[in-house]
C-alpha cells in the first residue's frame, strides 16, 4: 500500500489564521517534512476559489505549487487532485505539466478531470458546459496531451481542441 498527503493550500480554508508572507513558507515546509517522512506523494487541489463558498482567502494555484515542491523537495511524488481540462488549453497543460516533471526530476502524478465547481468555471469566464460535453473536452484534452508527451507534437481536429 502506498501513502500521500494533502497539503494546505487555502482551497479549503486551511490557510486561514497565517500571515500571507508565512503561507508559502508553511507550505514548503510541510512538503520537506513530508519529503523527509514516509510519504510517498505529496497533493493538492486544482482549484482556484475556496469551496463550499467563494470567499476572499487565498487559494494558491495547483501547477505553481507542483513547480515549486518540485524544485524544494527531493524524492516525494507531486501530485494534483485533479487537474480541470477544462481550465487551460490541453496543449499549454501539456507543456506545464513536462516542464514541471523535468523540474521534479520525473515526479509529476498526473490527475486530469472534467471540473465540477461552476463558480470557478464561470469566474474564470470558461461558461459551465453540461456534464457530456465536459467529459468529452477531457477526452479530447488527454488524447492532445498524450500525443504532445508521446511523440513532441500534437494533431486533433476534435469538437472542443
Amino acid at each position: 500500500m502506498r501513502f500521500g498527503t494533502f497539503l494546505p493550500q487555502g482551497w479549503r480554508f486551511d490557510l486561514v489564521g497565517i500571515d500571507p508572507a508565512e503561507q508559502w513558507p508553511t507550505m514548503r515546509g510541510l512538503a520537506q517534512k513530508a519529503d523527509a517522512g514516509p510519504w510517498e506523494s505529496l497533493w493538492v487541489y486544482d482549484h482556484f476559489h475556496t469551496t463550499p463558498v467563494p470567499s476572499e482567502e487565498a487559494t494558491h494555484e495547483a501547477w505553481t505549487l507542483m513547480s515549486a515542491f518540485g524544485a524544494s523537495t527531493e524524492r516525494i511524488r507531486l501530485g494534483q487532485m485533479c487537474t480541470c481540462m477544462g481550465y487551460r488549453n490541453p496543449a499549454y497543460l501539456a507543456k506545464v505539466a513536462a516542464t514541471v516533471d523535468h523540474v521534479s526530476a520525473g515526479r509529476i502524478e498526473m490527475g486530469i478531470g472534467g471540473g465540477w465547481y461552476e463558480h470557478e468555471w464561470r469566474a474564470y469566464g470558461y461558461g459551465f458546459p453540461d456534464v457530456p460535453d465536459r467529459l468529452r473536452m477531457l477526452r479530447e484534452g488527454v488524447d492532445i496531451m498524450k500525443q504532445a508527451w508521446t511523440t513532441g507534437t500534437a494533431t486533433l481536429d476534435g469538437r472542443y481542441y
